[in-house]
């Protein structure tokens, strides 16, 4: 990428930044009127995600999504609402929030266990700049998802992959975001930054659920601890979209939280933030829904029982509006919102008429009663994913859940606990939380991934419940989290020297950071000699100071980057490797494929056109061909110019793919790269149903 296109995408990303920001304060500022601090920052960025999203799906329903439109329409929706916010309706001033400060010793503790793990995040995001994207969900469906949105500029049509899991009808919330980042630059440079900045705001969320009670450090250094362990670390550089629907549900919980605190009933203002929080959080993953219906039920109780139906049916409305949007394209397209159950009872549902494919499925709920499993898998898996100090860790959140189920919690935070149950029952009951042969759920630790958000909630919580019951009980909590960081933080995993030093600085840089603004705050709180324009000052030279040593550095990191990005993959056999070399030198290609992973054939410019070869069904339906003759009508009818034809994981039995060996004597086909597992084929011409083998 040339400076000129680099430096282009940065002024892209910084405006529309701005316009959705802009878009998110006058929201904010007409539904919670007189919120401040950290509370009103993450509801203004909460909003501004909303702000991102809608006019992208907007555009991308009629094929019209691209990096221009999104940024004109964006403008033109700020201009709109800046110029005539007061003609906006605002919702009536509530008391100022609940604030009680924690201790200088317990900020410094919290905040330095965030600093920690935001290092360690920091390292492994680092990795991920040497070699692209590798995690296999990010080279399944996430990058193809996205870099199908950014090709074709639409996201109603589904996007069909290798026939895993009816994967194409997943919720696209979170690959949407990356989308306008690859817009913006043409590559994927941002994407490997991008769950660097959802994993600060979930900090931010967690903090915000502590602050009513003098113990936001403790709610910090647990959710930070969750984030940081090795069940979380794949989210690092990544596309996964775990800790981007973690971040939706920390903070729906933490408006509804200090929107309730000292007993108030919430007001409409609040139970659309929340909801709206709870639809993008629905609208990014199918395993949030009941966490969502959930958040949904806590705003009608905790409204007034006057206003109970208006804001039940205002938030309803509002989590459709986050996230209704992929299971309606569901509804069209399949016929059913939710196409992986196809029977209630008796009931037979629409939906795609096959198998669901992909690994051997297994629930944790399905192995509760075997006790070889539990003791020869699922136990050593917790250690695997959380550390071997997990079982203190586990006792931690469910006495953050305990605290918060109490009869003098309030409902907020009772509503908060029932979130984490929710979340604890999707882990228990999703087909891939254990999945593997039976008997052996080799899955069981990336499973964990689903479990970890209500760890999250669970530890945002505990600092709520600890906080009201004094010093000693904040300290022995936080000497608790101390004990646990370095033992359940992954570090080190896969690092060297450079990525120990860079993690070292960023957690260093991380908690400055942190304690600066902490102090500004504090200061300009209580009035003490920095008036609001000083305190704004400083903010803005020291942002725009670091903006302009961000934008430099940017261009030697995306310059190494792209130097490295799949130059010599090692995360999957020999042949597919080999093809993913290949690709990344190509411009404007057309190519067919049988490959599951086929994220980095897209080319750095993402501009090649991959597809994965297979028959179209009934109902959104997909399936791979099961004859050559099948296989060789499939691929004529999509008129590739080249075919990447490969076993795509290790330990398969086949010496070559069948599709190789049903076509190899094929006349139309030229070799490019061919080798044991399989290769890359030019197509010359339509291949021909006489050569089947």
């Amino acid at each position: 990428m040339s400076f000129g296109t680099y430096l282009l995408g940065c002024v892209g990303s910084l405006a529309g930044l701005a316009s959705v920001l802009i878009a998110g304060s006058v929201i904010r500022s007409r539904l919670v009127p007189g919120w401040q601090g950290p509370v009103a920052w993450l509801a203004t960025a909460l909003i501004a995600v909303g702000a991102a999203i809608g006019p992208a799906i907007i555009l991308g329903t009629f094929g019209l999504l691209t990096g221009w439109s999104w940024l004109l329409l964006a403008i033109a929706i700020a201009a709109a609402l800046w110029r005539w916010q007061e003609r906006l309706p605002i919702a009536k001033a509530r008391p100022a929030l609940v604030s009680v400060p924690a201790s200088p010793g317990l900020v410094m503790a919290g905040t330095a266990v965030a600093a920690g793990a935001f290092g360690a995040f920091v390292a492994g995001t680092a990795i991920r700049l040497g070699t692209g994207m590798t995690g296999f969900d990010s080279t399944w469906y996430h990058g193809p998802f996205v870099a199908g949105i950014a090709q074709s500029g639409d996201t109603w049509s589904l996007h069909l992959l290798a026939p895993q899991f009816l994967s194409w009808f997943y919720p696209q919330n979170s690959e949407v975001i990356h989308a306008l980042g690859m817009m913006a630059f043409g590559t994927d440079l941002l994407s490997i930054f991008i769950n660097l900045g959802w994993f600060v705001a979930c900090l931010l969320a967690a903090w915000c659920i502590g602050r009513p009670y003098g113990a936001a450090p403790i709610s910090l250094a647990g959710v930070a601890l969750v984030l940081g362990a090795t069940a979380m670390a794949d989210q690092a550089g990544e596309a996964r979209n775990d800790i981007v629907g973690t971040f939706f549900l920390l903070a729906a919980l933490a408006v509804m939280v200090n929107a309730a605190a000292g007993g108030r009933r919430i007001t409409l203002g609040p139970a659309l933030i929340v909801t709206l929080a709870a639809g993008l959080a629905a609208g990014t993953k199918v395993n949030f829904i009941p966490a969502a219906m959930v958040l949904l039920a806590g705003t009608v109780v905790l409204s007034e029982p006057s206003r109970r139906v208006r804001n039940g049916l205002a938030g309803a409305g509002a989590v459709i509006l986050g996230g209704g949007y992929w299971y309606l394209r569901n509804l069209i397209h399949g016929g059913n919102p939710l196409p992986w159950i196809n029977h209630i009872g008796p009931l037979s549902l629409p939906g795609p008429d096959q198998d669901v494919g992909g690994r051997d499925a297994g629930s944790v709920w399905g192995y509760l009663t075997d006790t070889d499993v539990i003791r020869h898998w699922f136990l050593p898996g917790f250690g695997d994913g959380f550390g071997s100090g997990w079982i203190l860790l586990g006792v931690l959140a469910i006495t953050g859940l305990v605290l918060c189920l109490d009869r003098n919690s309030g409902p907020a935070r009772r509503t908060g606990a029932a979130v984490g149950i929710a979340l604890v029952f999707a882990w228990l009951l999703a087909p891939t939380s254990a999945s593997g042969p039976t008997g052996e759920p080799n899955g069981f630790v990336s499973g964990l991934r689903y479990l970890a958000p209500a760890l999250a909630v669970c530890l945002a919580l505990l600092g709520s419940g600890v906080g009201q019951r004094g010093g000693r009980a904040r300290w022995l909590v936080t000497g608790l989290i101390l004990i646990l960081t370095p033992v359940t933080i992954a570090f080190g995993e896969g690092w060297d020297f450079k990525h120990w030093l860079l993690a070292i600085c960023a957690a260093g840089a991380f908690w400055m950071v942190c304690l600066l603004v902490l102090g500004v705050w504090r200061l300009r709180a209580r009035q003490h000699r920095l008036s609001v324009r000083s305190t704004r000052k400083i903010l803005a030279w020291t942002g725009g100071l670091a903006l302009v040593f961000l934008l430099l550095c940017g261009q030697v990191v995306q310059k190494y980057y792209f130097e490295n990005r799949y130059e010599s993959p090692d995360f999957t056999i020999p042949a597919l490797s080999e093809a993913f070399v290949w690709a990344n030198g190509q411009s404007g290609a057309k190519i067919g494929t049988n490959a599951t992973r086929q994220y980095p054939l897209f080319g750095p410019d993402l501009d090649n056109e991959v597809q994965f070869i297979g028959l179209k069904r009934p109902h959104g339906g997909f399936v791979e061909a099961e004859t050559c003759e099948e296989f060789v009508e499939a691929a004529n009818r999509g008129d590739y110019e080249y075919l990447v034809l490969t076993l795509d994981r290790e330990g398969q039995k086949l010496k070559d793919p069948r599709e190789l060996t049903w076509i190899r004597n094929d006349p139309a086909l030229g070799e490019i790269k061919v080798t044991e597992g399989g290769g890359v084929l030019r197509l010359n011409g339509p291949l021909s149903e006489k050569t089947c083998n």
